[in-house]
C-alpha cells in the first residue's frame, strides 16, 4: 500500500492511507495514547495538515483536547510536509540542498514551496522562543 500511495502521490514515501486504515481497523485506545497529563512544563506540538506519513494534525488536536497540567502550545500549518523542522535544523542536517531535498521528497513542498519555507522559519522562531523561555525560567528558579 505504501508503494502504491507513494507512486500515486509523487511523494518519496507516503504511508498516511496505511496509517489511517490501520486506525480504522484498530481504533487507538486510551492506553495506547501518548500520556501528556503528567508533564510539568511546556509541551510544544508542531505539525502540518499536509503530512503524508500520518495525520499529525489530527493527533495534535486529540492531545490538546485531553486534560493536562502542562502549558500546551501547538501550531498546525496548512503546508509544511512531514518535515516540520526548524529551518536552521534542516540546514544543519542537510547543509547543501535542504530545500531541494524537501521538494524532491514531498509533493506539497513542490506545490507550496513558499508556504513550507515560511512554516520552517516560523517553527525556528517558536522553538528558539520556547528554549529561551525555559532557560530564563531555570535561571529565575536558581535565584
Amino acid at each position: 500500500m505504501i508503494e502504491k500511495e507513494t507512486k500515486r502521490t509523487g511523494d518519496m514515501i507516503n504511508s498516511r492511507k496505511l496509517f489511517d486504515d490501520s486506525e480504522k481497523a484498530h481504533p487507538i485506545t486510551e492506553d495506547e495514547m501518548i500520556k501528556i497529563e503528567k508533564i510539568h512544563g511546556t509541551l510544544l506540538l508542531i505539525g502540518a495538515e499536509d503530512d503524508v506519513l500520518w495525520d499529525t494534525a489530527k493527533y495534535i488536536r486529540r492531545m490538546k483536547e485531553h486534560p493536562h497540567t502542562c502549558r500546551l502550545e501547538f501550531v498546525i500549518y496548512e503546508h509544511g510536509t512531514h518535515f516540520v523542522f526548524p529551518d536552521s535544523m534542516l540546514k544543519t542536517m542537510l547543509p547543501v540542498g535542504s530545500g531541494l531535498f524537501v521538494k524532491l521528497a514531498f509533493q506539497a513542498a513542490r506545490k507550496y514551496p513558499e508556504e513550507c519555507r515560511r512554516a520552517r522559519l516560523d517553527i525556528d522562531q517558536r522553538v528558539r522562543n520556547a528554549v529561551a523561555e525555559w532557560k530564563n525560567r531555570k535561571e529565575t528558579e536558581k535565584i
